[in-house]
């Protein structure tokens, strides 16, 4: 090669390697910041209002939605299904996993290198740089995969996508009851502030009746005395209901993505939840059924599946590395014991794994028994208040108050059997309560209470839908 020629092509050198990372830096994301600012956050939350949920968001959920005339129980789910802040975090979680699919299985990039030593090494020892010098410190590889070693890195991917659905799908039934636990406590403490209301104008009532017999010398200052302490306590009973409803409100309104102060009617009353006559169900048939429903069950097998996936690809990682190109290289795994430590830890770990099924199962097993226990108790006691105590205290009441004004009875009999109603009526909300959050409870024990909602996985990952 002349001079010429050899100068050319040094000069053509540095432009063809510019044009080469010009080719490169094209592909390139450059980064943008984005920055996260709490005070913007907030101004949107308190932007949020319950007539900003659209039909089609929830049109999986339910069938029709009209937020004018307030939420239903379902109405309610569907929207914490869809606006629940915890949920929306998951959802978010599941799009990093399937992200991370599309990392999975890829080929190794080739390696391009050169070494100077070539050409240094001519012009000390020989005094000049042959071409030669030049091609000779020139070098490409490329890392083949192992046996298996892709599939298997596909398999995790997989395995993590149906984990985090999984994870979600449990989230989403586990909002659900929540959701309408939350629902039946707002109603509880709108009933109870209804029943203190009335109770304390009754009781003003008897207080001022009392204040006029005492000026009149028909009671006596013991009598008035107790008369105003009753008014009191009815009072003070009237403001913790109200602090309850409100505490209870905004406990709903924050599992439903809302504002703690927005206000909405609830469509549904405390009579949704009646009590029917029908046959015990049976224990043992409610656990196999809910072996197929029950998501947080779902959530411990696709965790077995991921530990399956990767004890499969530690298994296809203790073979030796190939390398080629312009020359031929191998890793021989010699000092990390062909990848057994790692073998042995991905064995452990879907053992471990396989427990976590079977701890999963029992707790199935333990709250449906228990679910069904509570029904039947919270069934008796409500049966016993609805057709005996209930009836007997108004009756009770009423009876008094007529004996009272044909001046049959003391007054402080009449003190007497209020403070009998008021416990009575107080305990049968209770039971009501207790009786509503049973059956939610059992419902969802057996995986009856799922969203109809279900987060799809990418068509190429599998088949079935998370439940």
């Amino acid at each position: 090669m002349s001079d010429h020629l050899r100068r050319v092509h040094r000069r053509r050198l540095p432009l063809h390697l510019a044009c080469a990372l010009s080719l490169l830096a094209a592909g390139c994301t450059s980064y943008e910041a984005d920055p996260v600012e709490p005070l913007e956050i907030l101004r949107a939350l308190d932007e949020v209002r319950l007539d900003g949920v659209s039909h089609d968001e929830v049109a999986a959920v339910v069938s029709a939605l009209d937020v004018s005339d307030g939420l239903s129980l379902l109405e309610a789910s569907a929207i914490a299904v869809r606006r629940n802040p915890a949920l929306i975090v998951l959802r978010a979680d599941l799009g990093v996993a399937e992200a991370q699919l599309m990392q999975a299985g890829l080929l190794s990039d080739p390696v391009i290198g050169w070494s100077a030593g070539d050409p240094i090494a001519d012009a000390i020892i020989e005094g000049k740089v042959e071409s030669t010098s030049w091609l000779t410190g020139f070098s490409l590889s490329w890392t083949l995969p192992r046996p298996g070693e892709l599939d298997a890195e596909e398999g995790v991917a997989h395995a993590q996508i149906q984990n985090r659905a999984s994870r979600l799908a449990g989230a989403e039934w586990q909002v659900v009851r929540e959701v309408q636990l939350a629902y039946v406590r707002l109603l509880v403490a709108r009933a109870r502030v209804d029943q203190n209301r009335r109770l304390l104008e009754i009781s003003n009532r008897t207080r001022d009746f009392f204040t006029r017999a005492r000026q009149a010398g028909a009671a006596t200052a013991l009598e008035e005395g107790l008369a105003k302490v009753a008014a009191n306590t009815a009072q003070a009973d009237l403001l913790g209901a109200q602090t309850q409803e409100l505490q209870a409100r905004q406990a709903l309104n924050g599992l439903l993505g809302l504002p703690p102060e927005h206000e909405w009617k609830l469509q549904d009353s405390l009579d949704r939840f009646v009590v029917r006559d029908q046959p015990e169900e049976d224990a043992q048939q409610l656990v196999r059924e809910s072996l197929e429903r029950r998501p947080d069950l779902k959530e411990a097998l696709a965790e077995y599946q991921r530990a399956e996936e990767q004890l499969r690809l530690e298994c296809a990682r203790q073979w030796p590395q190939v390398s080629i190109g312009t020359g031929l290289s191998i890793q021989i795994p010699i000092f990390s014991k062909f990848n057994q430590p790692a073998i042995e830890t991905a064995q452990r770990r879907r053992q471990a794994a396989r427990t976590q099924v079977t701890v999963a199962v029992q707790q199935v097993r333990g709250a449906i028994h228990a679910g069904l226990l509570q029904l039947k108790q919270a069934r008796t006691v409500l049966h016993l208040y609805r057709t005996s105590l209930g009836p007997q205290t108004e009756e009770t009441l009423r009876l008094t108050e007529q004996a009272f004004k044909a001046r049959e009875i003391t007054p402080l009999e009449i003190l007497t059997a209020q403070r009998q109603v008021i416990e009575t009526q107080r305990r049968f909300l209770t039971a009501r309560q207790a009786w509503a959050e049973a059956r939610i409870r059992l419902d969802s024990a057996c995986g009856r209470l799922l969203p109809s909602a279900q987060t799809p996985l990418p068509h190429n990952t599998t088949d079935e839908d998370p439940q």
